[in-house]
């Protein structure tokens, strides 16, 4: 290619590509003039870090905290979202009806300028400072003043709603913004005891007072309402009793630790003189101290860790099972995976792979009835139970991880039956002695009552 057509074509280009820097610097500065004669400032609501509002003797702080709000003043607490952004966009929107000139100042107190009302000060790439004034003798209008402008203006009083709010519509309304996925851990203190539940390994366990799995989705059926209580006042409620007057059951507590680490949100809550379906009174530190919540609170006195526990035997996945162990009134199966089928190992005897998937879809949707039993041993039937069930998956050859042979998945022991039409069982390891309906026991025996195919 000719060098003189590279360089004419290069020089092309750049003056194309300044071109159009230029262009767009003279859009944006066209588009904000265009904004400045229709609205009273411009400005990135993004690009504000804090705002100060003062309005009589009282000032109000806010400052960003990373994709959230603070208050800081007059108490320090988490920001309603909502509140800020209905503040910075009446603001950002506040629509220009007529500027008057202001270099009367005399004209300024009869504007209520000289002392307004209220006066927002929003700080970020640019600093804005916004005076709502008195009204105008148009309904829905005042007088107002933006900082660097020599204008008085005459705007709707849409800003001045969100300007002269209580200090306490500023703080957030919920009680924390977390959901049950952000918890690691939570403990319940209550006059009748403790209990702890924590993750391990993905999955919800109950640490205190007895070391057990729990159902996750049970444990989320209890944590989603109280991280999700409605705040519905800041401060003792009027006519509550001071701690100290309190008796003991009165009150409950739950700590709960955010995953990732943080620090733990202490939650209080008071029974006493809650009527139903009002609210309670509360406290929590990170929140200021007193509150008042949504009755939703009240679960803290309710929950046990009956409540929470799997229920389930085990979860067994047909695929990962190569054998199964199986009694019955002192008659004994191992059933081997055999192509499409599962044989006796002792017998040679070959079942059909629906009998075996019959089996694994009971065991998955057996249920414990109960945890605490108060049977004696000798009660359970479970000495010597007269039923056993057990899946394994098996290595032809020793791992790395594991050693050749057997590796159980999951069990139950069966029992005598117990009142209430159940079942005596315990789960394969574990100690604890529970009841189970008797569905297992029929899929059992039907295994070994069934006709050859």
């Amino acid at each position: 290619m000719n060098p003189r057509a590279t360089i004419a074509l290069l020089l092309a280009t750049l003056l194309i590509v300044g071109g159009v820097f230029l262009l767009r610097d003279k859009v944006a500065t066209t588009r904000e003039a265009a904004d400045l004669r229709r609205y009273a400032a411009a400005f990135d609501p993004e690009d504000i870090s804090e705002i100060a509002i003062v309005r009589g003797g009282e000032s109000v702080s806010l400052r960003r905290d990373g994709a959230g709000w603070r208050i800081e003043a007059p108490v320090a607490d988490r920001a309603s979202p909502e509140a800020v952004d209905r503040l910075l966009l009446a603001a950002r929107f506040l629509e220009v009806r007529d500027r008057q000139p202001a270099d009367d100042p005399a004209a300024l107190p009869e504007r209520g300028l000289a002392s307004p009302r209220a006066r927002i000060d929003l700080r970020g790439e640019k600093s804005i400072r916004f005076d709502l004034g008195a009204d105008t003798v148009l309904p829905g209008e005042i007088f107002a003043r933006v900082g660097g402008q020599k204008s008085v203006l005459r705007v709707p009083d849409t800003l001045v709603g969100p300007a002269t709010a209580p200090a306490e519509a500023f703080r957030d309304p919920r009680l924390t913004d977390l959901v049950p996925d952000d918890i690691e851990k939570f403990t319940v203190r209550r006059n009748d005891g403790e209990m702890t539940l924590r993750r391990e390994r993905g999955r919800w366990m109950i640490d205190k007072p007895v070391k057990a799995p729990a159902d996750p989705q049970a444990v989320r059926e209890f944590l989603e309402p109280l991280l999700g209580l409605r705040v519905t006042g800041f401060g003792p409620a009027a006519g509550a009793a001071p701690n100290a007057a309190l008796l003991p059951g009165e009150t409950a507590a739950i700590s709960l630790t955010p995953r990732g680490g943080g620090e733990s949100l202490d939650l209080e809550v008071v029974r006493a003189g809650t009527a139903p379906g009002k609210t309670v009174a509360a406290r929590m530190a990170s929140r200021g101290g007193d509150l008042q919540v949504d009755a939703e609170a009240l679960r803290l006195f309710d929950v046990s860790p009956e409540a929470l526990r799997d229920r389930s035997l085990g979860s067994v996945d047909p695929d990962t099972v190569d054998r199964i162990r199986v009694e019955s009134g002192g008659r004994a199966m191992l059933l081997q995976r055999q192509a499409d089928a599962w044989v006796d190992r002792e017998s040679g005897r070959h079942f059909e792979a629906g009998a075996v998937e019959r089996l694994v879809g009971a065991f998955n949707a057996a249920r414990v009835t109960t945890f605490r039993t108060a049977a004696a041993p000798a009660d359970t039937g479970l000495e010597s139970p007269a039923r056993r069930l057990a899946f394994l998956a098996w290595l032809s050859e020793n791992t790395a991880e594991e050693p050749a042979g057997g590796h159980p998945i999951a069990g139950v022991d069966l029992g005598a039956p117990a009142p209430g039409g159940g079942v005596y069982a315990r789960v394969a390891g574990s100690d604890e002695t529970v009841t189970v309906p008797p569905d297992l026991n029929f899929q059992i025996d039907s295994l070994f009552s069934q006709d050859p195919p």
